[in-house]
């Protein structure tokens, strides 16, 4: 199963990205600064925010382009139960988007709560980054999510 994988990518980041720096960017890094974390906590809107974020295993900080600029992807799991549950936030300075993505063991249902699409450029190229974060497809290819601006 394509979710059994994440937990692996989580250590070989740990592994390969943080002995690179001494303060990795992760989710919790974000949530020390409290103008972010407005911003991180806005994009639930009315949706609940999963109580394990608290105590998450983080994968560092990835970049991307969206419609030629820049953007961080940011992904969470839950600890000791990663492929069940896991976050992922797609952000630059003026927008944030999420993806909650659940589901139970061997179930072949994926229930995914779409945080703060809207109707522009991430509702199709947003989503998909946000998916491939979710499958580990963005932590194995990252220079596939380079997408140009829209003409």
């Amino acid at each position: 199963m394509k979710f059994r994988t994440l937990a692996g990518i989580l250590i070989v980041f740990g592994m390969t990205g943080s002995a690179a720096s001494a303060n990795p960017a992760t989710l919790s890094s974000y949530l020390n600064d409290p103008v972010w974390t407005k911003r991180f906590d806005s994009m639930f809107g009315k949706t609940a925010k999963p109580s394990w974020l608290k105590s998450a295993t983080e994968s560092e900080a990835v970049s991307v382009v969206m419609d030629g600029k820049p953007y961080t992807v940011l992904l969470a799991c839950k600890k000791h139960d990663c492929a069940n549950h896991q976050i992922a936030v797609l952000f630059d300075n003026r927008a944030i988007y999420g993806l909650r993505f659940e589901t139970a063991d061997n179930s072949k249902k994926e229930e995914l709560t779409w945080l703060n699409i809207g109707g522009g450029t991430e509702s199709i190229d947003g989503k998909t980054i946000l998916y491939a974060a979710i499958t580990g497809s963005l932590y194995n290819h990252p220079e596939m999510f380079i997408f140009p601006t829209k003409k």
